[in-house]
């Protein structure tokens, strides 16, 4: 019989075994409505108890302005209420006017700056009670990042070079100095007074000169076609007149008795 050791058959890990589903994966909140994953903890969804109490406290304030309004009077109470509410409309349609059109005309007065965004039709579709606020600008540029946009000399080298070079930094400077040494080069470069350009100019030299031998030489060929087709020609004529030669003596020779 063989030894079972220790654990036996009692140590064997058990390994699978059936699947195992979660109930309940849909939280819900403490009145058993399903909310989402992803709720602030906040906002809580109201329950039937609570939207009881609001509807029956909004009908007891209906109530108690309707019973108001009875004993005032019900046309002055109409007409008081309608004026009021006329006023404060106009009112805030004119306001609502003016705050848009001064928001529009600081917009077109302020120059556009680099990272501010396009204005869009959105805005001017916006309700009157909407607020006109201005763009915001990219936070990525900064006012020393915009500074050396309008100040870059590679952007305008025509500029950098008639001002003093002293005031400004190593890199502007070597930019300066590049853009400088690159013009004069050109200019070298156009006059062929660079090893480039000499180089460039004796390479073209050798091309014509090939292009032009490789003109003689197929002129040659093609005179040389021309005359063995012509030395052909006269040798065929040749021929043809010798064969009617002969011809012609074969018919007038004489006759036998």
């Amino acid at each position: 019989m063989a030894p079972r050791g220790r654990g036996g058959k009692f140590s064997k890990p058990s390994r699978g075994g059936g699947k195992r589903f979660s109930r309940d994966v849909q939280p819900v909140d403490k009145d058993g409505n399903p909310v989402g994953l992803w709720r602030e903890p906040g906002d809580d969804i109201p329950s039937s108890v609570e939207e009881d109490e609001s509807e029956e406290s909004s009908g007891s304030e209906e109530e108690s302005s309707d019973e108001d309004n009875a004993q005032a009077g019900p046309s002055s109470a109409a007409g008081s209420s309608a004026g009021a509410a006329a006023m404060t409309r106009e009112e805030r349609r004119a306001a609502a006017k003016a705050k848009k059109l001064a928001a529009i005309a600081r917009r077109n007065n302020v120059a556009a700056q680099p990272g501010d965004l396009p204005p869009s039709d959105s805005e001017e579709d916006e309700s009157d009670d909407g607020d006109d606020e201005d763009l915001p600008a990219n936070p990525n540029h900064t006012a020393k990042s915009r500074s050396q946009l309008d100040k870059d000399p590679a952007a305008d080298p025509g500029k950098a070079p008639g001002g003093d070079l002293s005031q400004l930094s190593r890199r502007e400077r070597e930019a300066i100095e590049a853009q400088q040494a690159r013009e004069r080069y050109m200019k070298l470069h156009a006059e062929g007074k660079t090893e480039e350009a000499r180089a460039d100019l004796a390479r073209l030299a050798l091309i014509r000169e090939q292009r032009e031998a490789e003109r003689l030489r197929k002129e040659a060929e093609k005179e040389e076609k021309a005359a063995l087709a012509r030395e052909k020609a006269a040798a065929r004529e040749e021929q043809m007149k010798r064969r009617e030669e002969t011809k012609g003596k074969k018919k007038g020779g004489p006759k036998k008795n």
